[in-house]
């Protein structure tokens, strides 16, 4: 008996498929002629880790805590920071991340007390080599500003 229910399960599993498939057919088309169209993104889009600038400072504020690399399953994250005078709070000089290793899952972001880290809108990201991924956060933010 098992043998026969097997063979008509496999064949509602086949009608099924088939039926999916052929709803599909006649649908419109969605692929995006990338080049020429550029993407509508949804407003829940979660792009790579940046800085956040702030407007009263003009700048971020990140203290180099390293509450983001701590919390970092993939450890793609390394932040350097100095003191400039003994009873100033530190400041990130250097925030250096892996995007080619990084699994975006946002724990540094969740993590962060003074809210600097957001997520990107940026979705082309592209590189040379390995390296060109691990990015300065710091570095790209003062260049992007001059």
């Amino acid at each position: 008996m098992g043998y026969w229910k097997e063979i008509v399960e496999g064949g509602w599993s086949l009608v099924e498929g088939m039926r999916v498939t052929v709803r599909r057919l006649w649908r419109p088309v969605v692929t995006v002629q990338y080049p020429r169209k550029q993407l509508n993104l949804s407003p829940a889009y979660r792009g790579h880790i940046e800085l956040r600038l702030f407007a009263d400072t003009g700048t971020h504020k990140c203290i180099a805590c390293g509450a983001c690399q701590r919390a970092c399953p993939s450890h793609v994250i390394r932040v350097q920071g100095i003191k400039p005078h003994m009873k100033s709070p530190k400041k990130a000089t250097h925030y250096f991340i892996d995007f080619s290793r990084c699994s975006l899952c946002g724990l540094c972001v969740e993590t962060c007390p003074t809210q600097t880290l957001q997520y990107s809108r940026e979705y082309e990201l592209e590189g040379d080599s390995r390296w060109s991924s691990v990015v300065d956060l710091i570095a790209r933010q003062e260049q992007s500003r001059s």
